[in-house]
């Protein structure tokens, strides 16, 4: 007879254990840093490897917001924030954030630790600075805008300069609030040790391009988290050397993330934190794999080369979010073809506008350009009030009933 674990329809991944110790270690330094005035919450789009060359410690509350969701208190954490004002139109990483910084004692882990800095980079979304500047009212913590404009077919010499400008504020807002300095040699060593996991990153993610795919979304979801908050850091490398050496025996050995895989899927956007297992291992459980999603490939590209801040500029304004339509639909149809898959599912997040934004008319310009469907489901990352899973399951069915 075989055990449950050898019957569930997904393959635990044996790194999981490692990627626990890791998120502890981070939640521990957090607290730490703030304990000793040298605390600053960033954005996920933010150039981390600046704070993190000058010493400053790091958190993320879009991080803490998973966090929330996956808890399941999503709506009571959101409700603080809308008791107050805030509408539930608003960005629900955001009603997280507020929520919890106004009632950290009855929110997961006690809230974020307190922060000394507020550093927020608009590539991702403009929400951030408002969300910010509230959190900014409650903590006292000053706020600082990184600025990059978005794109539009590249980047114009003027347009990076101006981002060169905001990194060399970046860095004297630092210097003044930390009593701290930039050091070039520190500055090249982290951005080394950031490229590196990312280069290993990549790697894990390409792998998928296998088939059965090693990866599932959950499992790259989960899995991001080290490469999302603790770029620059050494104790990372190891994790993510751990996690290519298990995809790459699964690939070498033909074992899929799910025991079954009969349809290949792209997933666009962030995905639902309160459902994210129910989610993804019920469809696999009909055989839907999803190797590739346009989420966990956003953290790419390696800070290198004589002009560390001329890098900088470059990468953090060309991330997926800071482009225009016609981008988006570029990657979502090279996902497509380098990962083999058979259709694509685009999550419409209700409080995420920036990444929602023209996905219907993505869905018809990708499916004319790749020739396979896709659907649009609505729903939410961490507020469940407005996510409801029988009206998804309906619309994912009738795209499975076109591709099996």
């Amino acid at each position: 007879m075989s055990s449950g674990k050898e019957e569930k329809v997904y393959r635990q991944l044996e790194s999981n254990s490692l990627l626990q110790q890791i998120m502890f270690r981070y939640m521990l330094e957090g607290h730490a840093a703030s304990e000793e005035g040298r605390l600053a919450w960033v954005t996920s789009g933010f150039p981390v490897e600046i704070p993190v060359a000058m010493g400053v410690g790091v958190s993320y509350p879009e991080q803490y917001g998973a966090v929330v969701g996956s808890q399941k208190v999503g709506p009571m954490i959101c409700g603080f924030a809308e008791d107050i004002g805030y509408s539930q139109e608003l960005c629900s990483y955001a009603r997280a954030g507020i929520g919890s910084a106004l009632k950290p004692e009855e929110s997961p882990m006690d809230g974020m630790p307190p922060p000394q800095a507020l550093l927020a980079c608009n590539n991702i979304c403009g929400t951030v600075l408002r969300w910010y500047d509230a959190v900014s009212e409650i903590t006292g913590a000053p706020v600082h805008l990184f600025d990059t404009p978005p794109l539009e077919n590249g980047q114009p010499p003027h347009h990076k300069e101006y981002v060169k400008r905001g990194i060399t504020k970046l860095v004297d807002f630092l210097s003044r609030t930390f009593n701290t300095s930039l050091e070039e040699d520190k500055l090249r060593e982290t951005a080394e040790l950031s490229s590196k996991a990312i280069g290993l990153w990549t790697q894990s993610l390409e792998a998928c391009k296998s088939t059965p795919s090693p990866l599932n979304c959950a499992d790259r979801f989960l899995a991001m988290a080290p490469v999302v908050s603790m770029r620059g850091t050494e104790h990372i490398i190891d994790f993510y050397q751990t996690l290519l050496d298990e995809v790459q025996m699964r690939v070498k050995e033909g074992l899929g993330a799910i025991r079954d895989e009969k349809v290949r899927l792209l997933w666009d956007n962030i995905p639902p934190w309160h459902a994210i297992f129910k989610f993804f291992n019920g469809l696999a459980a009909r055989g839907v794999v999803f190797p590739a999603d346009t989420y966990t490939h956003a953290w790419s590209g390696s800070i290198q080369g004589d002009d560390l801040f001329d890098s900088v500029a470059t990468i953090y304004s060309n991330v997926y979010l800071n482009k225009g339509l016609e981008a988006k639909v570029d990657k979502m149809c090279e996902l497509i073809k380098d990962y083999n898959l058979d259709g694509f599912v685009m999550f419409s997040v209700r409080s995420c506008k920036r990444y929602s934004l023209g996905q219907l008319v993505s869905k018809e310009l990708v499916t004319e350009r790749t020739g396979v469907p896709g659907v649009v489901v609505e729903g939410d990352m961490v507020d469940s009030r407005v996510f409801s899973m029988a009206q998804i399951d309906t619309r994912i069915e009738a795209l499975l009933e076109m591709l099996v």
